[in-house]
């Protein structure tokens, strides 16, 4: 039981400690500067009607290796990034014999070039998952509002905490890193004809994330304001706290308004015919 003890302690230094000198600096950083994630976003917003409307008289496209490609490739970014961000926060709890407070407030928690890093190549996936969409689109299956709404806001939002120094940020970016794991290997099952029962709780697994996302922001959030606007208490903005509560609760309205709609009314027409 020491023995694994030791290895899990040394698996957490090793990714604790990978990238602890690099520093996410906006302007300077690549991907940084906010034209970048603004204009690419509304580029998407543009492309994806663009492409509807282009769509409407042609033949789907047919593109099921690159469908399996692409969807793997990031269930397994998703994996590796959410190894990653889980060792380190191991790493940092150990390290400073962190509380949860600490974990989710502390200045120094979020001043460590893992945790940057690691933000800032999962941003960078955002701009990859757009082709969600676009593939969507090129096979002329319906694109809902909520998952158009969903990549173009995720992209601005995990740019955006890193701009504003979201010290809690880590809790969303794990959970979601860990539903992605499952999702993506669900359109990669999907992409190669395969079965899956188990969609619905895909969905129930997405909404969870964003319950215990708004939570643990909104914690963060109630202490600076509680004790005065006090930013030693709870390090970030009130920029990127206002903006990470108000779209991860928008997340949290459409994903249940999807549910109800899809599974619930569903299983009352059923049970009606």
């Amino acid at each position: 039981m020491d023995s694994v003890m030791n290895y899990a302690k040394e698996a957490a230094t090793f990714f604790g400690e990978a990238g602890a000198d690099w520093r996410f600096t906006p302007g300077v950083t690549p991907f940084s500067s906010t034209w970048i994630p603004v204009s690419t976003v509304l580029g998407y917003f543009l492309l994806i009607h663009f492409l509807q409307q282009k769509m409407e008289l042609k033949k789907p496209f047919q593109m099921r290796g690159l469908l399996i490609a692409h969807n793997a490739f990031l269930c397994l970014a998703s994996l590796g990034l959410f190894i990653w961000l889980l060792g380190t926060i191991i790493y940092r709890t150990f390290d400073q014999d962190a509380n949860a407070h600490y974990l989710l407030c502390s200045e120094k928690m979020h001043n460590n070039g893992s945790l940057h890093i690691i933000y800032w190549l999962n941003n960078l996936t955002k701009y990859w998952e757009l082709l969600d969409t676009v593939f969507l689109v090129l096979r002329k299956k319906p694109v809902l509002f909520l998952h158009e709404y969903h990549h173009g806001a995720t992209l601005l939002l995990t740019w955006s905490q890193q701009k504003e120094h979201s010290t809690v940020q880590w809790v969303p970016i794990l959970l979601n890193l860990g539903v992605h794991i499952v999702m993506y290997y669900y359109y990669t099952l999907s992409a190669a004809k395969i079965h899956v029962w188990w969609k619905k709780y895909l969905t129930t697994l997405q909404i969870v994330q964003f319950v215990v996302g708004v939570g643990a922001c909104s914690y963060c959030y109630g202490k600076y304001l509680l004790n005065g606007f006090d930013y030693s208490l709870c390090y970030g903005t009130d920029a990127g706290a206002v903006t990470g509560i108000a779209i991860l609760v928008s997340y949290l309205l459409l994903f249940v308004r999807f549910y109800f709609q899809t599974y619930t009314a569903k299983g009352s027409k059923q049970k009606v015919n």
